[in-house]
């Protein structure tokens, strides 16, 4: 890593601790290993004038994307960069700050998780005036199913092999009579059909799920986006101080990785289970 010597000097000029220390090293490390495999021109030469404010960019949505970092600790990694970047254009090292525009992400609240629509389940599934695609897939992610399953073709044949209480069968009465003309139009027993009956495929669009989505959420000023829902289903569970069996069930089958950064954006939104 370019000027490593000076930046170490500089950073025991700050006071700070030996594990923040640790964290601007590490922050470094992972940025540069990264560049080497991914940008080629930093790789050829080892230039930090190769460097500009669009690879900040990509490698922050990496982290994102493909990392699935917590808002957070993106935070923290940009922060440590800038400081180092800040550091080598003030000894002039370089004629510009990559990080400079690059800006922090925002960390979630408990207040920004639609949490009423799964403590409240009975209310929103069978409240008529929202659309029954969405309350559809609310029931089906309450029962611990990410979106995409829920959404995939031929997911019926688990669906309709679920228990539900009382309230969650008289929303699925009215679900049915909903449904029947697009089954029987269609010949096709998938839970989301497409109301347009000029579609291509029998199975309800992305888009056309998503206006549904949309006009709900604004009824209900709660984001109701699938992926939210899920997250905040899953922020759930884990804020259950004793969890039932279902529950637990549901837990262990999230693979290390998505258990690890729902547990650290269970800490880092100050989630609480009301």
């Amino acid at each position: 890593m370019p000027y490593i010597p000076g930046f170490n000097a500089y950073l025991k000029t700050r006071a700070i601790s030996s594990r923040a220390h640790t964290e601007y090293l590490n922050s470094l490390h992972d940025f540069f290993d990264y560049l080497v495999v991914k940008h080629p021109s930093y790789k050829a030469t080892e230039d930090l004038t190769t460097i500009h404010e669009q690879d900040l960019r990509i490698y922050k949505d990496y982290l994102m994307t493909t990392l699935k970092l917590s808002p957070s600790t993106i935070n923290k990694i940009l922060s440590n960069l800038n400081i180092y970047f800040k550091y080598l254009f003030a000894n002039k090292k370089i004629k510009e700050i990559p990080t400079l525009n690059i800006t922090s992400l925002k960390v979630p609240t408990q207040e920004d998780f639609p949490v009423d629509v799964f403590l409240d389940l009975p209310r929103y599934l069978n409240d008529i005036s929202l659309h029954v695609y969405p309350r559809l897939l609310i029931l089906a992610i309450s029962k611990g199913f990410t979106y995409q399953r829920a959404l995939a073709e031929g997911f019926y044949q688990i669906f309709q092999k679920l228990a539900f209480s009382d309230p969650e069968t008289s929303f699925l009465s009215e679900y049915d009579d909903f449904i029947e003309p697009y089954r029987n139009y269609w010949h096709n027993q998938n839970l989301f059909l497409s109301r347009n009956k000029g579609a291509k495929s029998p199975l309800l669009s992305t888009s056309a799920l998503h206006r549904d989505i949309k006009k709900d959420s604004d009824k209900t000023n709660l984001d109701l986006t699938p992926k939210k829902l899920y997250t905040t289903f899953i922020l759930l569970l884990l804020s259950e101080k004793e969890p039932n069996d279902e529950q637990l069930k549901i837990i262990e089958h999230l693979d290390t990785s998505s258990l690890l950064y729902y547990r650290r954006l269970l800490r880092e939104s100050d989630f609480e289970n009301i």
